[in-house]
């Protein structure tokens, strides 16, 4: 387990959160072709960054190594750095979302992606909906973490 500190992301941050994010996309879906520049996934954070309602970096000794982010009850963007992913930072970043949206909150990702998959289902999510992704048009799921359902 890595010791993090989680905290409110700014903007100096967002180049740390496009990097994660596309070093981490790049990986989680090796399963599909992805289209995407780094000044891609660098425009894409950099626009949504204001739209998020909470955006959360977790912060090792060596700088930030994952992220999540918010908007209403849907997780917009959880991510850990592929070179410390398994070592708790996920987990960590999915206990602060619960205690942020103590109501509940969806999220979705693909359904090949099977270790993000297995990491929520283990995290007491629940598959609510299968379809297809907008702009990738590959086949997600919809999860959802109902903390009424747990008492």
């Amino acid at each position: 387990m890595i010791p993090v500190l989680l905290r409110d992301a700014v903007h100096d941050d967002i180049p740390a959160i496009a990097d994660i994010l596309m070093r981490s996309s790049r990986l989680a879906y090796a399963f599909m072709p992805l289209n995407h520049s780094d000044d891609d996934f660098a425009g894409f954070v950099r626009a949504s960054f204001d739209e998020w309602d909470a955006a959360r970096i977790a912060q090792a000794r060596c700088g930030p190594v994952g992220f999540h982010c918010l908007c209403q009850d849907v997780v917009d963007q959880l991510f850990v750095a592929p070179e410390v992913q398994r070592r708790g930072i996920g987990s960590t970043l999915l206990r602060d979302v619960m205690a942020l949206r103590t109501t509940g909150f969806t999220l979705r990702t693909f359904r090949a992606n099977r270790a993000a998959r297995a990491f929520y289902e283990a995290h007491g999510l629940v598959a609510i909906d299968f379809g297809r992704s907008e702009e990738e048009n590959e086949p997600d799921v919809t999860y959802r973490w109902n903390p009424a359902s747990l008492t």
